[in-house]
């Protein structure tokens, strides 16, 4: 499914839907009270033409975006010298629904894509959910890939 900021007839865009489907690392970027930006490498779903991430509650950026913070995704940058490269500008919110329940809508995803990073981690899935259990809903709005 594609969103209204993508045109998939652009290679650059195509490869970003790609992107957002398979990487594993996002960086979620807010700004506080201040003006400073905070920047965090997150595990991420493209889910509903939406990034959704699991936080926990008591983050920065879960209180940014309470606060109305701008908020900016990107993926790293792949390719061989760096050159894929996502850049997505939006707005967030902290879902109502907790991250269990976001979870129940693409478990067999994220069990698939997060699986060795799960083993890694050394938490059951269900202890993730319990403990970044703030469910950020990021909406892209603009794009920009290369």
């Amino acid at each position: 499914m594609t969103g209204t900021i993508f045109d998939i007839a652009l290679p650059a865009h195509e490869k970003a839907l790609r992107m957002l489907e398979r990487d594993l690392i996002a960086w979620i970027t807010t700004i506080d009270a201040q003006g400073r930006p905070h920047a965090v490498p997150v595990w991420f779903m493209w889910h509903g033409e939406r990034v959704v991430v699991f936080s926990e509650p008591g983050t920065q950026k879960v209180r940014h975006i309470r606060a109305g913070s701008p908020v900016l995704v990107h993926l790293q940058a792949g390719g061989t010298f760096g050159g894929d490269v996502v850049i997505l500008n939006g707005h967030a919110e902290i879902s109502e629904r907790p991250a269990s329940e976001w979870l129940a809508g693409f478990r067999d995803d994220f069990v698939e894509k997060y699986e060795a990073a799960i083993a890694d981690y050394g938490m059951p899935l269900e202890k993730i959910t319990e403990t970044f259990s703030a469910a950020i809903v990021f909406t892209p709005e603009a794009i920009k890939a290369w």
